[in-house]
C-alpha cells in the first residue's frame, strides 16, 4: 500500500471511542491498550500487531516476514485471516481461556 492510501484510510469505527473512565487528557492510553489486546488475541494465530503511531492503523505480520496495513479494526480481522494458516475464531474457547485474567479465588 503507498503512503497516499495509508494516510487517506479510512479511520472511524466505534471502538476507536473514548471508553468509559477514559478521559481526552490520556492521549494514546486506549489506542496502546487497544494494540495490547489485539496482540494477545492473535498471538496464538502467530501473528503480532504492532501501531505506527497514527492514525487508526495497525501493522499485522506473520512470523514468514508478511505484512498488512490495517485500517481500523475490521480490517485488521481480514488481514489476520490472510496472514494466518488457520482460521481466526475469537471466541475459541482455549482462547478464551488463555485471555481470562488469572482467578485469586
Amino acid at each position: 500500500m503507498c503512503v497516499l492510501c495509508y494516510e487517506l484510510a479510512p479511520e472511524d469505527h466505534w471502538t476507536d471511542g473514548v471508553s468509559v473512565g477514559e478521559t481526552a487528557d490520556m492521549p494514546g492510553r486506549p489506542r496502546y491498550r487497544r494494540t495490547r489486546i489485539l496482540s494477545a488475541v492473535l498471538a496464538p494465530y502467530g501473528l503480532t500487531v504492532s501501531d505506527p503511531g497514527n492514525g487508526a492503523h495497525r501493522v499485522i505480520a506473520d512470523r514468514k516476514g508478511s505484512a498488512e496495513v490495517a485500517a481500523a479494526l475490521p480490517a485488521v480481522w481480514q488481514a489476520a485471516e490472510r496472514l494466518s494458516s488457520r482460521k481466526i475464531d475469537v471466541l475459541d474457547p482455549d482462547l478464551l481461556a488463555a485471555l481470562a485474567p488469572d482467578d485469586p479465588a
